[in-house]
């Protein structure tokens, strides 16, 4: 088909328009402007969220770091004397069912604010001069950080919404009442310690009869503030607690009195709390008396049974918290006083000391805890605790030997000489009194 010169002439003008390339480079390098700043406006907007999620992170472990130190400081002013100026415990003589205590930095951070407040709790905030004060004041040792902190007696009402049932127990229900508790009436206090009588050496949470030693479970819960961020961590902590004290001088393998002065192990509690046996061995040790020493306590005569305590397991968790090492036999030290109470220690294998650790002329409160063997000679005065993972050797010559609480050795006890052992439940309770609480729970969550 032949075409008109009129269409060849549009036809070879389109050719002309479509082999011209004047411009394109202006259209190219605006399609490539247009990517780039796609491009950067994209990672703007992603390095602005990357910044807002790393400063919500901040915030958000800054007000963790917050909740945890409202916990510390409540843990520290748990310990130690009621009568202490900083203690923020329950100050009754008998634990107070309805007891409550807060911790604040600041008054702009009130009671009020806790998400679970309960009138029905006496809410103390206490301060050095009134431990149950209840005005509005900041009772915190510090105020560079804001946190709001609450104590109170774990009751059983707390271990039902954590999940205790008669099938899945999560304490030993001793009180013989198996009633749901409510949030109104949310039941007993309950305690750590020797309470399950099926298991006397193994340390429980129970409900029941009281029991040497055990001390209420303690609720702690803080909330902490870091910008807009919270959050809140709550814990169950519990004082150290003694191990199974079923006599004022006990021991997992033989005893022998040998005489040689007048030798007093008495049981009856010095304290005028509730009254034990003066000596104790584990089965089939013996208690031999090649010289009759003079026993009271209840029962009055020593025995022997199968009441098996873990010396050596209770020393390994307790000796972490030693405020002195003892690396060498002393003669004429002081270790501590009535108004201040201390943990010794001795590992006599690291330094190695020949025959074990020897003391003499000490004087001394609180917690003694050796590992290997110990002689104790004339003049040693302790009172507390003595807790001897190998051999103990009394040689009460001189002076004597005078000890106020009690004494454990996971191996034999030789008696030599004259001493005066006399169980004291408070001697121990205060040789325990300035050791950090123990943690048995933790939770937290973002508020």
């Amino acid at each position: 088909m032949k075409l008109s010169s009129g269409t060849k002439l549009r036809l070879s003008r389109i050719r002309s328009v479509c082999k011209n390339e004047n411009g394109a480079a202006l259209v190219i390098g605006l399609m490539f402007i247009a990517i780039l700043a796609m491009l950067g406006s994209t990672a703007v907007v992603m390095t602005t969220t990357d910044m807002q999620i790393g400063a919500n992170y901040k915030i958000s472990v800054q007000a963790d770091n917050v909740a945890q130190a409202g916990t510390e400081e409540a843990r520290a002013r748990l310990a130690g004397s009621k009568t202490a100026a900083n203690y923020a415990g329950d100050p009754a003589a008998s634990p107070d069912p309805w007891w409550s205590a807060y911790i604040l930095t600041s008054t702009s951070f009130p009671p009020s604010d806790d998400p679970n407040y309960d009138g029905n709790y006496r809410n103390y905030i206490p301060t050095a001069a009134d431990h149950t004060s209840t005005g509005l004041a900041v009772n915190s040792l510090q105020t560079d950080i804001s946190y709001l902190v609450k104590i109170r007696h774990k009751r059983e009402f707390d271990a039902e919404e954590a999940g205790h049932t008669v099938a899945t127990p999560h304490y030993y229900d001793g009180d013989g009442d198996p009633t749901t508790n409510t949030q109104a009436s949310p039941g007993n206090i309950i305690y750590y310690g020797y309470g399950n009588p099926a298991q006397p050496t193994t340390l429980v949470q129970f409900t029941g009869g009281a029991v040497a030693g055990a001390r209420p479970v303690e609720i702690v819960t803080a909330y902490g503030k870091s910008g807009n961020a919270s959050k809140t961590i709550e814990i169950g902590v519990v004082r150290p607690t003694p191990p199974p004290i079923t006599a004022t001088v006990y021991s997992r393998e033989d005893m022998t009195f040998n005489g040689g002065g007048a030798q007093n192990v008495f049981g009856e509690d010095n304290c005028g709390g509730t009254d034990i046996g003066p000596a104790y061995a584990l089965q089939p040790a013996t208690i031999v008396e090649n010289a009759v020493p003079n026993y009271t306590g209840t029962p009055a005569a020593a025995q022997t049974g199968p009441i098996d305590i873990d010396i050596t397991g209770y020393v390994n968790s307790t000796k972490e918290s030693a405020t002195i090492t003892i690396t060498s036999d002393q003669n004429g030290t002081s270790y501590g006083n009535a108004s201040s109470f201390v943990t010794c220690y001795s590992d006599t294998s690291n330094p190695y000391n020949v025959n074990g650790l020897k003391l003499s002329n000490v004087t001394g409160y609180g917690l003694l805890l050796v590992e290997g063997d110990l002689t104790l000679g004339g003049g040693f005065n302790w009172n507390g605790l003595i807790l001897v993972t190998g051999e103990l050797t009394f040689n009460g010559g001189g002076a004597g030997i005078n000890i106020l609480g009690a004494v454990l050795a996971n191996q034999t006890i030789d008696i030599n000489g004259g001493l005066d052992i006399r169980y004291d439940s408070c001697m121990i309770e205060d040789a325990l009194g300035g050791q950090t609480m123990k943690t048995i729970s933790w939770s937290d969550k973002l508020s």
